[in-house]
């Protein structure tokens, strides 16, 4: 039985995006697949999803006679993305389906062209890296990057901040970053000394600074203006 929650959450972790970038890649993917079946089994696979992505599974222009490949390249012009990303995005959310629905997979395999079969099958899990999202900064990416983060230094392997804070506000203001890297996919390192904690964020999979990188510090530094003035980020 496929759910809308499980089906969200489970694509999150495998594409590592954020819950609510997860949910619309889950409709974009069904949406673009939907183009590609004739119309009985577009009402076989809307009746089979979860309720929240129905919507997303109806069409009733005629049957796109695209390969795979621009199945994926429809996928990733509407995250919007790189093609080997929609690749990732469209395989990670159909593995999903052909786990909790394997006659579902099969019925819609079968009225597809040649060549779907490998799009409900699931990526890397490890992959070397995400296009787009973990291409490592260039050196002028960076230096104006650190611009516009003067509490941040570092280099093309990693970026820094340390916070001195009293020591009360340092466990709420941990909880908050960890959380939000969480939402994130991402994983923030930390340490404590007598000048306060320092926060260093990388991207292990390339070991370099992307802009996923960016993103989080951002959020650390939301954190911290929080926190550190004595509320919590809402």
């Amino acid at each position: 039985m496929i759910t809308h929650r499980r089906l969200v959450e489970d694509a999150a972790a495998r594409t590592r995006l954020p819950s609510e970038r997860a949910g619309r890649a889950v409709k974009v993917t069904l949406a673009v697949l939907a183009l590609h079946l004739d119309v009985p089994t577009r009402q076989r696979l809307r009746q089979a999803v979860p309720g929240p992505d129905r919507d997303a599974a109806y069409a009733t222009v005629p049957r796109s006679g695209g390969t795979v490949t621009d199945f994926y390249g429809e996928v990733a012009a509407h995250l919007p993305g790189a093609p080997e990303q929609g690749r990732r995005v469209a395989r990670s959310v159909l593995s999903l389906i052909a786990r909790d629905d394997p006659a579902l997979t099969r019925h819609l395999v079968e009225n597809l062209p040649p060549g779907f079969a490998e799009a409900f099958t699931a990526p890397d899990a490890h992959p070397e890296r995400l296009p787009g999202e973990d291409a490592p900064l260039t050196d002028r990416e960076l230096r104006d990057a650190l611009r516009r983060r003067p509490s941040w230094s570092g280099d093309g392997h990693r970026l820094t901040r340390t916070v001195g804070l009293p020591r009360d506000r340092v466990p709420p203001l941990l909880h908050q970053v960890e959380s939000d890297a969480r939402q994130l996919h991402r994983r923030v390192g930390h340490s404590l000394s007598d000048d306060g904690i320092t926060f260093t964020v990388r991207t292990r999979s390339v070991d370099a600074v992307t802009t996923a990188d960016l993103e989080l510090a951002d959020r650390i530094d939301a954190a911290v203006a929080a926190v550190g003035s004595g509320g919590r980020p809402g």
